[in-house]
């Protein structure tokens, strides 16, 4: 369902009886941002428009409407364009004005506003570059970086979930990319507000409803992402399928449980800082996500004989009564503990990260089981 643009209060308040002004005070904690009004004479002047940025946003704003329409205002429009590189209208492609100028003019010329704003709006994506790309670069004019170059944020932007097409008003919210380039748009007119709302890690709005269950294509997609070479933590996209589907789901909101929602939250959370979070995304949790309890139960060994049930139950069966028992018998192996610091690089020998390294690849490759349960190289 399409969700309309916010409107004032003032009539509302004006109306209101007594009691509905102390929900008004709690504005803030329904998510509705704080504003301090600033009287007309004191707004700065409004930066010039060229005639280029006049003429795209006018065709675009005509063109582009209801389920196509890709900016919430003309300003917003004005903002991204002033940011954009100009381009050739002779040779309107790649990510610039002229490119996307072209497709708002071929949305009203064809008729199919579908085929055409998308590529017309911030994000440019399938005609006019990448929506990467565009969330980059728009990030980077509006904002403070998050990453050091545009070459690293658009690699790490490629963990975002891009759900094609783009719909400034349906967009709003949710845990995608094009949520992202709808605040990022919005920031070149309005960073303080809408800064935050763009970054890379979701925030409201660009998250999803509590409760939401992730998805292993998610997840796995985030984690492959910010956790590469000497920091990754599966070997293959289907690795971490095959053990994302073997653990509690959980919810997206999870931090410490021992669930795949916590695990996205670190593997996210790794976008921006892989060196401390890259292990709590892996199948072990690292204590972060599974805590550890007492001294015979920790969170990296409930961890691995969930998975080992999973990949080897025959083995499980025949060496353990239940999982507690595999939990008691896991404990008394080095590195059962908190921040052992798992990645597939380092994960041999004697140790508990051997073992979940050969259980996660138990999945594909049961003659693995004997490895996962301590044999040889884990030995």
């Amino acid at each position: 369902m399409r969700r309309p643009l916010t409107t004032g209060l003032l009539p509302l308040v004006l109306l209101a009886p007594p009691a509905l002004f102390g929900w008004l005070g709690c504005h803030a904690i329904a998510g509705i941002e704080d504003r301090t009004y600033v009287p007309p004479e004191e707004e700065p002047e409004p930066s010039p428009v060229s005639e280029a940025c006049a003429s795209y946003c006018a065709d675009v704003m005509e063109n582009c409407t209801g389920e196509n329409q890709v900016y919430s205002t003309l300003d917003t429009c004005h903002g991204v364009c002033a940011a954009l590189p100009a381009g050739d209208p002779l040779e309107p492609v790649d990510n610039t004005l002229a490119c996307r100028a072209r497709q708002a003019e071929l949305a009203g010329l064809t008729g199919e506003p579908a085929v055409h704003c998308p590529a017309a709006g911030p994000g440019g994506a399938p005609h006019c570059g990448t929506n990467c790309e565009s969330y980059c670069a728009l990030q980077a004019a509006a904002c403070s970086p998050e990453l050091p170059t545009q070459e690293e944020c658009v690699a790490k932007c490629a963990g975002l979930r891009d759900v094609e097409g783009f719909d400034a008003i349906e967009n709003h919210e949710g845990d995608t990319l094009q949520c992202r380039l709808v605040h990022v748009s919005s920031a070149t007119v309005d960073p303080d507000e809408h800064c935050e709302h763009a970054s890379l890690m979701p925030v409201e709005p660009c998250i999803e409803p509590e409760g939401t269950e992730p998805s292993c294509e998610d997840f796995c997609r985030v984690v492959m992402t910010s956790c590469e070479g000497d920091q990754a933590v599966y070997d293959s996209v289907d690795q971490c399928l095959a053990v994302c589907g073997a653990l509690p789901p959980g919810g997206t909101e999870d931090r410490s449980e021992n669930t795949v929602g916590c695990r996205q939250y670190h593997a996210y959370s790794a976008l921006l800082a892989p060196d401390t979070h890259c292990g709590h995304a892996g199948p072990g949790g690292d204590g972060h996500c599974g805590l550890d309890g007492d001294s015979t139960t920790t969170g990296n060994c409930a961890s691995y004989c969930t998975l080992l049930e999973a990949a080897c139950k025959e083995a499980f069966d025949a060496i353990f009564e239940d999982r507690g028992a595999c939990e008691l018998d896991c404990g008394d192996v080095s590195g059962a503990g908190h921040d052992s610091g798992y990645a597939v690089a380092s994960a041999e020998g004697p140790t508990v990260a051997c073992r979940l390294l050969y259980v996660s690849r138990a999945f594909e490759d049961p003659t693995l089981c004997a490895v996962a349960l301590g044999d040889a190289p884990c030995q």
